[in-house]
Formats: C-alpha cells, sequence, structure tokens
C-alpha cells in the first residue's frame, strides 16, 4: 500500500466544480447586466422627462415675466396660435412690442430685433392661448385680458393648463399663477 498524502489526492478542481462555478457566474453576471440595462434606460427616461420640464418651465417663465410687463395701457391682441402686447422695459418704461407665435411646434418670441425659438417637447401637439376676462374665456381678443392660459395636449391626449397669469387691467398689479 502506497502512503498517500491530502495534496496528492487533490490537486485541482473537477470538471463539476468547474461547471457549478462557471454556472454561478454566469448568473451572477446576468443579473448584474440586467440591473445595469433597467438602470440605464430609467436614467434616459428620466432624462427626457428632466428635459421637458425644463423646456416648459423655460417657456411658461418667460411669458410670466413678459405678461408681468403688461401695463393697463398696453396693446394687446391675441388668437389660438399667438399674441401681441406691449411690453415696458427698464426704469423709464420703454415700450417694447413682443409677439408670441406657435407654429409647427415651436414657439417663436420676437421682441424687437430679437428672437427666441423654443420646441415643443416631443409628443405635445396642438398649443393654443386662451384669454380670460370677466370670468369667461375666449379664444380671440383685441382687450387687454385679466388671465392668459396655455393649453397644451399632451403625448398621451390630454389637455393641460401649462400656464395662467392674472391681471388687474384697472392697476398695474398682477399676480401669476401656473
Amino acid at each position: 500500500m502506497q502512503p498517500t498524502s491530502a495534496t496528492s489526492r487533490q490537486a485541482g478542481f473537477t470538471l463539476l466544480e468547474l461547471i457549478v462555478g462557471l454556472t454561478v457566474g454566469a448568473i451572477l453576471l446576468t443579473a448584474i447586466y440586467a440591473t445595469f440595462v433597467g438602470v440605464s434606460q430609467t436614467q434616459r427616461r428620466v432624462e427626457t422627462v428632466l428635459d421637458q420640464t425644463a423646456s416648459w418651465r423655460f417657456v411658461t417663465e418667460t411669458i410670466r415675466m413678459d405678461l408681468a410687463r403688461l401695463k393697463s395701457t398696453s396693446k394687446f391682441t391675441g388668437s389660438q396660435e399667438e399674441f401681441e402686447a406691449d411690453l415696458f422695459e427698464g426704469l423709464e418704461e420703454t415700450p417694447i412690442r413682443v409677439r408670441y407665435v406657435w407654429e409647427d411646434a415651436k414657439l417663436t418670441r420676437t421682441a424687437g430685433d430679437r428672437i427666441l425659438i423654443v420646441d415643443l417637447p416631443k409628443g405635445y401637439q396642438q398649443p393654443a392661448f386662451s384669454y380670460g376676462r370677466a370670468g369667461e374665456w375666449e379664444d380671440k381678443t383685441d382687450m387687454l385680458p385679466e388671465r392668459v392660459e396655455l393649453q397644451v395636449a399632451t403625448p398621451r391626449g390630454a389637455l393641460i393648463r401649462a400656464f395662467m397669469l392674472e391681471f388687474d387691467p384697472r392697476g398695474d398689479a398682477q399676480g401669476a399663477s401656473g
């Protein structure tokens, strides 16, 4: 009988141990990969929503700031697709004509020789302005309204109110909500 030592009996892994180890490793790598792909897709969706939110915030804040410069003497005309108003800038309150136009899913703001174009976020459609006066809403006006509302259809078809400014044409105080 030959003497055997513990080291000479097992000098490596058996084929079965190697297969089990590789299988467990493959399962773990698959789970890690699936988690990574899920996190990447979620991150892309979150970035898209944040971009859309930033676009809406920029549009509504720009409109809000412009309409906050209206005065009771401002000339104002508006339809569902556009509105024009005389705003006042600076300490000397220099009048400036500002025009907002929705066309081909783009909002174009023209103020003097300055032009700003903002794309409507993907999937949003049918933007329209409405004008409120004495508790009634109109699609068209030639008078300074008390309220201006921007309505847009979401990608799922729901109609949302993105912005509303309330304005008191009797004085020069205005408040915003949106």
